[in-house]
């Protein structure tokens, strides 16, 4: 599985206008179900909630990577969402956060294995300091989505 595979321009928002994380969250699941990654709103957060309590999932850079794994989940994704205002959220350099990227994945043993291989490749390229910065400053879903899979955007 690759990140062209999972990255979906529909799940993108360039402009997300929120308050704080659960209304951040609650945005980007709603774009999720109404896309059809997902059977339901409220079992996907309170699934990312389970998994926020277990640990920081603000990595640092205004980035954060909460994880949607979920019996709800009907197809791997992941919505990005760039937001309007940096928002509080417990992160590794106690920053804010103004980019968002929920991971959507089942639950189930298959689709961890699939989770963990996303994770590290989005990880593996938005730890370049210069592209993370053409994400940031994109105004386009299809521009990220080129810029997250390697392509010149």
């Amino acid at each position: 599985m690759n990140l062209k595979e999972v990255l979906d321009e529909r799940v993108i928002t360039t402009a997300l206008d929120v308050k704080d994380k659960e209304e951040a969250l609650r945005k980007m699941s709603g774009m999720l179900l109404a896309n059809g990654y997902i059977a339901d709103v409220d079992q996907f957060m309170e699934d990312i909630y389970l998994r926020e309590a277990e640990g920081i999932t603000g990595i640092g850079n205004g980035v954060a990577i909460p994880h949607g794994k979920s019996k709800s989940v009907t197809r791997i994704g992941i919505a990005i969402a760039k937001l309007k205002q940096a928002i509080a959220w417990e992160s590794l350099d106690n920053q804010k956060v103004d980019l968002i990227f929920l991971f959507c994945v089942s639950s189930d043993k298959d689709f961890a294995k699939n989770h963990m291989r996303l994770l590290s490749k989005v990880a593996a390229r938005i730890a370049d300091d210069d592209l993370l910065n053409q994400i940031k400053d994109s105004g386009q879903p299809q521009e990220i989505v080129s810029l997250m899979c390697g392509e010149s955007a």
